[in-house]
Parts: structure tokens; C-alpha cells; sequence
């Protein structure tokens, strides 16, 4: 009888601790739409994740949100995101900001510029092709309420014949120039 109760009182014990550690998955999907005008175009993002207090950090309640958009032709592209982090490190802790093609690779990072507003920005210049891509927003909450919002800004990369016909322009431009001289 007393094996008996102490397998009882392990198994509550165990069923207990395993209840109180789960894991809570915050991650959607969102499908966006790139609103372009002429040349160029934009999607704002943002989001409120409101979760249980009693089981907050890195540890017990994250998310993944990854917000997808594709593009019809080569273009340059920036983003930013930010999240309020509080003073007494309450809010939303933004873990990674990323961007990837479609299949899941990894094509650039966004870099942390300011801890205390967790505001993290693509700072290389880059070009993507036209396709299919999405970025992701890591982090956790350490506040039962906590928000975070972003930009994504992309415009045209230049075709090789509209910056050749630029820079023969250029050229006629200097030579009428040179002659006036």
C-alpha cells in the first residue's frame, strides 16, 4: 500500500511539473500583400500577442510569425521592427528578425540597433529577385500583453538598358560640354 501511494504521489508530481513547463506556441502565418506604385512598394505589420502571466519567458511562451509577400521584378529592400521593452524588462522580447525565400533560406539577418525599444533594422543593402519570400519575427513575451510593429519598404533595381541609356546621356551631356569650354 505505501509503494502504492508513492507511485501515486511521484506520477501527480511528474503529470504536475510537465502541465506547469509546457511550452505555449504563439507562431501564426500571415499572408501580405506588397502594394506597389510604379516603381516601388510597402507593407506594414504588426501584431498584440496577449498570453497567460503565470507563464511567461523564453523558456514557456514564444512565437515565430512569419509574414509572406512576393514580388514581380528584382528589387532593393529595407525593414525595420520594434517592440517596447519596458524598464523593468517586461514586454516583448524580440529573439531575431529575418528574411527568407520561400523554402525556408535564410537570406539576411536584421541587426539589433536599440535594446531598449528592441528596434532592429536590415542594414546591408541588398537586392532580391523577383519570387516569393517572408519575414520572421522571433522572440517571447515576458508580460501577459505586449505588442510589436514593422515596415518593409522594396523599389525597382534598375534595368542594364535604362542605366545604360543614363549614362550615354551623361556622356553626350559632358562631350556638349567640353565643346562650349
Amino acid at each position: 500500500m505505501k509503494k502504492l501511494l508513492q507511485f501515486c504521489l511521484v506520477a501527480a508530481l511528474a503529470i504536475g511539473a510537465q502541465a506547469h513547463a509546457s511550452y505555449i506556441d504563439n507562431s501564426q502565418t500571415f499572408n501580405q500583400t506588397v502594394v506597389q506604385d510604379g516603381s516601388e512598394g510597402a507593407f506594414a505589420f504588426d501584431r498584440t500577442i496577449v498570453t497567460d502571466a503565470g507563464s511567461l519567458g523564453a523558456s514557456s511562451n514564444g512565437f515565430a510569425d512569419r509574414y509572406a509577400f512576393s514580388l514581380d521584378a528584382a528589387s532593393y529592400f529595407g525593414g525595420d521592427l520594434s517592440s517596447v521593452l519596458y524598464p523593468n524588462g517586461t514586454g516583448l522580447v524580440i529573439t531575431s528578425f529575418t528574411l527568407h525565400e520561400a523554402d525556408g533560406d535564410l537570406l539576411y539577418s536584421a541587426s539589433l540597433v536599440d535594446a531598449r525599444r528592441q528596434a532592429w533594422a536590415f542594414l546591408d543593402d541588398a537586392t532580391l529577385s523577383n519570387g516569393s519570400y517572408f519575414l520572421q519575427v522571433n522572440g517571447y513575451a515576458t508580460a501577459a500583453s505586449g505588442s510589436y510593429s514593422g515596415n518593409l519598404a522594396v523599389s525597382a533595381v534598375p534595368e542594364p538598358g535604362s542605366l545604360a541609356l543614363m549614362f550615354g546621356g551623361l556622356t553626350v551631356l559632358g562631350v556638349a560640354l567640353r565643346r562650349r569650354a
